[in-house]
């Protein structure tokens, strides 16, 4: 058995940057770029938009705490 040297030259590898020709992806990266953008709004709005309709319903749920709490002093002598 015979070993082969498999070291290459760093001189022979390219030092440039060569597109390649022929593939077949059709997606730019601005478009990608805009598409996160618009996800990462709508994940925003969607969790604040969230918020505030629990926000409504705790706040609806301590005025009928209140309502209650105040019929029940009224009755008390």
């Amino acid at each position: 058995m015979t070993a082969q040297s498999t070291t290459t030259d760093p001189n022979d590898r390219s030092q440039e940057f060569v597109p390649v020709t022929g593939g077949t992806e059709t997606t730019s990266a601005e478009l990608m770029l805009v598409l996160a953008y618009l996800v990462m709004w709508g994940l925003l709005l969607a969790f604040v938009g969230l918020g505030w309709r629990r926000q409504g319903k705790v706040e609806a749920r301590i005025a009928d705490l209140e309502r209650a709490v105040g019929a029940g002093k009224a009755r008390d002598p």
